[in-house]
């Protein structure tokens, strides 16, 4: 079977990171391999905010860097930190799952705004009402998007900064898969942009990144949030306890990679090829009825040919061409909102190009690789 479900790389990541923690775990000093302090090690800290500056201009000290282990965390403990029961939080559906029990954990309540395909652009008039809504606390973006691969526009991100400000919503901006832009997307002048950036947001938002995303090195569980103290400092209350620091060897790694910025400019390439190569064998060989746009990201999305289920059509291609891909209804919260079962399916494209193109080749001729 040939595994394009889950979103992890199968190529090696960042050597420098690889060496520098290697390094640090075989260090005399046995402080390496001990609890970092609770907000993360310094020289990450200070390597993100340089990330920060160099890439997009934006400006943090150290103390408005929180390191944690990994992004689900970072997302578990702002929820944790402020939300209280009854709260509602505006998400863009579909979501990553682990979004709506972290909610629930926190006796909060999801308030969906549900992205349609082909384009899975925002619905300004359901995001209007959802935050006018006098339960509205949070909201929480992702872009680029996963399962979709939509990055926000600037319209899109004026649009969610205006009614954030107008309503006095507090956001999340889950920034991870910021060095997934496609090539084809940035031809057309399509960038990966901050929503802190806009005027106004600063200062009542969290930007979440991910060394694990960056350096394809997702089982090392290394992500940060960067923000103002009066968010970064309470939120470091709840990280502590949840997991107290992320792995200090680990850490050091990262930070080696991102003063580097090792290999990120070959992940857009990659992606995006591996995008037009996945999509040109779908129309060819499964008769998907469409392929959704996507301009970054991890993840491609299909439409299933008419009849058919997502869970279905995800038993059959696993079946007949031993691929194996995801049922999108997994990503929304009552399952599927419309009144027809889910016709839409998730392939991952954050893998080699080798292979992806087994993929291809298995979707195209029909048999198991």
């Amino acid at each position: 079977m040939i595994n394009m479900g889950q979103g992890f790389p199968d190529f090696e990541g960042s050597r420098v990171a690889r060496e520098v923690a290697a390094a640090a775990i075989d260090d005399g000093n046995a402080a390496s391999n001990q609890y970092s302090p609770q907000p993360g090690l310094l020289g990450l800290r200070e390597a993100v905010a340089a990330f920060a500056e160099r890439r997009y201009g934006a400006r943090y000290t150290s103390s408005e860097v929180l390191i944690t282990a990994g992004a689900q965390e970072a997302l578990a403990a702002a929820f944790l930190t402020f939300l209280d029961p009854g709260d509602e939080v505006v998400l863009f559906e579909p979501f990553y799952p682990f979004m709506l029990g972290a909610v629930r954990q926190a006796g909060a309540v999801p308030r969906m705004v549900t992205l349609r395909p082909p384009d899975f652009a925002i619905d300004e008039a359901a995001l209007r009402l959802a935050c006018a809504s006098p339960k509205a606390r949070l909201l929480v973006l992702n872009s680029p998007h996963n399962p979709t691969g939509h990055v926000a526009s600037p319209t899109e991100l004026g649009l969610i900064a205006a009614l954030c400000q107008q309503y006095d919503l507090l956001a999340i901006s889950d920034e991870v898969y910021e060095h997934c832009i496609f090539p084809a997307a940035e031809a057309r002048g399509v960038t990966h942009r901050r929503l802190a950036d806009i005027e106004g947001m600063h200062e009542r938002t969290l930007t979440l990144g991910s060394g694990g995303k960056l350096f394809a090195l997702t089982g090392w569980r290394v992500a940060w949030a960067c923000g103002p103290s009066q968010l970064v400092h309470p939120l470091g209350a709840s990280h502590t306890h949840l997991t107290f620091s992320a792995p200090s060897p680990l850490q050091a790694g990262i930070a080696a990679a991102l003063d580097r910025e090792d290999g990120l400019a070959e992940v857009g390439p990659l992606f995006g090829s591996n995008y037009e190569s996945l999509k040109a064998a779908l129309l060819d060989g499964t008769h998907v009825r469409a392929v959704c746009h996507a301009d970054g990201g991890y993840f491609l999305v299909a439409q299933v040919p008419a009849g058919s289920s997502d869970a279905e059509y995800c038993q059959v291609l696993a079946e007949t061409k031993g691929v194996v891909c995801t049922p999108m209804s997994v990503f929304y919260a009552n399952a599927w909102p419309e009144d027809a079962p889910c016709d839409l399916i998730r392939f991952t494209i954050c893998k080699s190009r080798e292979h992806v193109a087994r993929a291809c080749a298995a979707l195209r001729q029909g048999r198991r690789v």
